[in-house]
């Protein structure tokens, strides 16, 4: 057996919108509006999401710019923090260091952000969704890959629930089933996912191929003897990509090579 593990967002669809919808108004949750001047200091609603794309159009594109150097759901709290104190950003390095000596409350956002989410994906599934548009592409190789017997998994910080339902026909149609949805509950340590999947279905890592849009996981997971890949097509800066060229990792450049550049490594 052989197992492509894809990671949900900023792999399978664009979520930067989505994180950013919920990030700010976990935030707000967690240190209340009074003095919050991004964004006019509301909260985002599925009704005046149309004026904030309009009228915020800078402060989407920094907010845009930070994406690629989180590490977990706990950093988009970390942008948010950010771009309140008006901190510029240019590399991992700063990004890091900045997690490292600010007294960001860390865990408390990493909770509120996912029962936000939560809410709004309740509150109007259809309006979240719209918030993550899908790379075609990758959906069209991933029900390629199912037809000719891989193994399709996710591996995800989201919600099996949420995810599973945007994968019915209705929606993006991916042929993947709700138990082979590995979602937050593993935490953010991708390595246990692979080790789940190792364990459960009896397949050797080295017949384990993960796709991930964040270095830091594939650098996290590779130890274990899995073939990992960069997504970048998604949110990878050219130094995270120049990077993962350095350590032998596999760049896919483009959503339209997702299913060549695969299928090529899994046939050697």
């Amino acid at each position: 057996m052989k197992v492509l593990a894809i990671d949900y967002d900023g792999v399978i669809v664009d979520s930067v919108m989505d994180s950013l919808f919920v990030s700010h108004n976990a935030y707000l949750k967690l240190f209340g509006s009074e003095k919050r001047k991004q964004f006019g200091g509301k909260p985002f609603t599925f009704q005046n999401w149309p004026i904030i794309l309009e009228r915020y159009s800078e402060e989407i594109k920094y907010y845009r710019s930070l994406r690629p150097y989180i590490r977990d759901a706990t950093d988009y709290g970390l942008i948010q923090k950010l771009m309140e104190d008006g901190k510029n950003i240019q590399n991992q390095e700063e990004f890091d260091s900045y997690r490292r000596t600010d007294r960001f409350d860390l865990g408390k956002f990493h909770d509120i952000f996912f029962q936000e989410r939560r809410r709004l994906q309740k509150e109007d599934f259809k309006g979240w969704l719209s918030l993550e548009p899908p790379y075609e592409d990758v959906i069209k190789g991933m029900r390629k890959f199912v037809k000719e017997g891989i193994k399709v998994m996710v591996a995800t910080s989201n919600r099996t629930e949420f995810i599973f339902k945007a994968f019915h026909p209705r929606y993006y149609d991916i042929p993947v089933k709700s138990e082979d949805i590995l979602d937050f509950n593993f935490g953010e340590d991708k390595s246990k996912q692979i080790q789940y999947i190792h364990e459960k279905y009896r397949v050797d890592f080295k017949d384990i191929y993960f796709v991930d849009d964040q270095l830091a996981h594939l650098e996290q997971t590779r130890s274990l003897g899995i073939s990992v890949f960069l997504a970048g097509w998604s949110y990878a800066t050219e130094q995270q990509k120049e990077r993962a060229a350095q350590q032998g990792i596999p760049v896919i450049e483009n959503a339209q090579n997702f299913y060549s550049t695969l299928r090529e490594y899994i046939n050697r």
